[in-house]
């Protein structure tokens, strides 16, 4: 899976997360999306799924730190994913 599929991956499973909880009616809150996240991972058995749900999660850990720490601009959560995606992928080489 290439660099930009994962990031579609991470950017879709973020995206049903925040929809769940919209459609629940629950809170939107750092703590609301990374339990959805965590109970999404729980029942997935695709590897390459469960990889993008923890790059996920560990990504909205680091923006949450952030934001403690500075002002975000917009999009900061997306590059913050991004970010850790990068930091945790093994360098792709093209054949």
């Amino acid at each position: 899976m290439s660099k930009n599929d994962k990031e579609r991956l991470v950017d879709t499973i973020m995206g049903e997360a925040v929809l769940h909880l919209l459609e629940n009616d629950d809170n939107v809150s750092f703590d609301a999306l990374i339990g959805q996240l965590q109970e999404n991972l729980q029942s997935e058995t695709d590897r390459e799924k469960r990889d993008a749900y923890r790059t996920a999660i560990n990504g909205v850990h680091q923006f949450r730190a952030l934001q403690t720490k500075t002002v975000s601009t917009p999009g900061s959560l997306k590059q913050s994913l991004r970010t850790t995606l990068a930091q945790n992928s093994p360098s792709i080489t093209k054949h």
